[in-house]
């Protein structure tokens, strides 16, 4: 039988993944600047070269960035979404929207048969703020992914919900043109959210996928 030993984490990684485990459990807020080295070191009980190496290797990962004069801030919650935003920006824009599609549509199937009470009047909320504010293309923007990712969060997968959050953070800039381009249609934009959130209610898939393909489209 060929088993193989356990592996030991160095120090500095050990320290790294603290650092990230605080970052998804909130104790460490994204795009907040993390605490100094002579902090760090004293809360962990290690040198300071520990901590340098540490957050050194999450800079090197694209969790944190290092601003000269200023600190060093989280850029994201840990290494699996730097490495999905990384691989997003590597690709075609054409082939990350054909990616948005196939999770939209099938996180809207499983929020449809998934979904409990609570996610609706979670949904129910999202959509109110989403049809009322009117302000800012981004600010419209940011309420209209909210909504999505209510019902990302309604799919009960958790996976799916992971990977909506990333690909609508990455292409927020494109869905802000879309809003502003398409402004004269708000009503009608408005109307076919309005009728997804229906579909949901009522438990109907192949209206809610139906519908979330003609939001998609326009």
């Amino acid at each position: 039988m060929d088993i193989k030993k356990p592996i030991r984490l160095s120090l500095p990684k050990q320290i790294a993944s603290e650092i990230e485990k605080a970052i998804k459990d909130g104790s460490l807020k994204l795009g907040s600047k993390i605490p100094s080295e002579p902090e760090l070191a004293k809360e962990f009980g290690v040198s300071r070269n520990t901590i340098r190496e540490a957050v050194q290797s999450l800079i090197h990962a694209g969790v944190l960035e290092a601003r000269q004069g200023d600190g060093t801030y989280i850029l994201v919650s840990g290494r699996f979404e730097a490495n999905i935003l990384k691989r997003l920006s590597d690709s075609d824009m054409n082939e990350v929207y054909e990616v948005r599609l196939c999770l939209e549509k099938d996180i809207v199937k499983l929020a449809t048969t998934r979904r409990t009470e609570s996610d609706i009047k979670h949904i129910k909320k999202a959509l109110e703020r989403r049809n009322q504010i009117k302000l800012t293309a981004k600010e419209n923007t940011d309420v209209d992914i909210a909504f999505h990712i209510a019902i990302a969060k309604a799919s009960h997968n958790t996976i799916f919900y992971d990977l909506y959050k990333y690909v609508s953070k990455f292409i927020s800039n494109s869905i802000q043109q879309k809003v502003e381009i398409n402004n004269m249609e708000g009503d009608k934009i408005d109307q076919l959210h309005t009728e997804l959130f229906n579909a949901i209610y009522e438990k109907n898939v192949e209206k809610a996928e139906d519908t979330i393909v003609k939001i998609l489209d326009i």
